[in-house]
């Protein structure tokens, strides 16, 4: 069994993902961009991942949709094949202000690269 782990390391690099994001949204223009294949993914960039013990990866961005600003989590594991655990995933998504409770609407859809699965996360910013 995987274990997750919260650490203070672990609360700092939440808060520099968190910050390079608001920073720097993804605009519906670079969206297009990318699924066309003329940039390369948001998940590719170091600025926006960060990983957890025992084998967890975390990207997160904030993007353009047509529903207007969302937060975008993406978590998986390092064994191919294979989910990350529900509940270490909802406890991931708490530190980014989310959820996957109906009430937030998020939209939820998984995504497998090179037999990696990764659990994708759109949700509808929440003001401040």
């Amino acid at each position: 069994m995987r274990v997750l782990q919260i650490d203070d390391k672990t609360l700092q690099d939440v808060g520099k993902l968190i910050k390079h994001a608001e920073e720097n949204i993804i605009t519906a223009s670079q969206l297009k961009l990318t699924i066309a294949g003329d940039l390369p993914p948001i998940g590719d960039n170091p600025d926006y991942f960060m990983h957890i013990h025992d084998g967890y990866r975390v990207v997160f961005s904030i993007e353009e949709q047509p529903i207007g600003l969302c937060n975008h989590i993406s978590v998986s594991i390092d064994e191919k094949n294979k989910y990350p655990n529900i509940y270490a995933t909802e406890e991931i998504l708490k530190l980014f202000n989310m959820s996957l409770e109906k009430r937030d609407k998020p939209y939820v859809w998984e995504e497998k690269i090179d037999k990696i699965i990764a659990m994708n996360i759109l949700q509808k910013r929440i003001p401040k």
